[in-house]
């Protein structure tokens, strides 16, 4: 009997572990309406990950994006310091829906673009690729971290 709930509970972590790597292969989803724009992200769900976020890099690929995840909904202010590329920055709450869009975010600025209260995710995308992607306030993030908050798996 104790084998058996040892290999239970090493099961139950194994797959976790893989719901938790399929997350973060499967792209993002922007809906806003009927319209609907899928886009690879990279997740930044850890604290030194989002600390880093996309400093000191020269380049993001035009399809794709950084997901900030949250623990818990907070008042979210980002900077583009150490940052090269412009961005556009959507602030969204728990549900994934956009409530706050920057867009053009200027390389290098120290200022803080302050997002509002309650945001528990964030995307950063090339700045000017909101329209492209139908990124607006009120626009839905659709990826499988989301619904693993809202109590749903991958």
């Amino acid at each position: 009997m104790r084998a058996i709930k040892k290999f239970l509970v090493m099961m139950f972590f194994i797959s976790q572990s893989i719901n938790a790597n399929a997350c973060e292969t499967i792209g993002l989803n922007i809906k806003f309406h009927d319209l609907n724009t899928k886009i690879h992200v990279e997740i930044a769900d850890t604290f030194l990950k989002r600390k880093k976020g996309l400093m000191f890099r020269k380049h993001l690929a035009l399809n794709s994006g950084m997901l900030f995840v949250y623990d818990y909904p907070q008042k979210a202010k980002f900077w583009m310091r150490n940052t090269f590329i412009p961005l556009d920055i959507a602030f969204a709450d728990g549900t994934g829906r956009v409530v706050t869009l920057v867009q053009h975010a200027k390389p290098l600025q120290h200022e803080l673009i302050d997002g509002g209260d309650n945001i528990k995710y964030v995307l950063e995308i090339n700045a000017g690729m909101a329209k492209k992607f139908n990124l607006f306030e009120g626009s839905m993030l659709e990826h499988p971290i989301i619904q693993l908050d809202a109590g749903k798996f991958c």
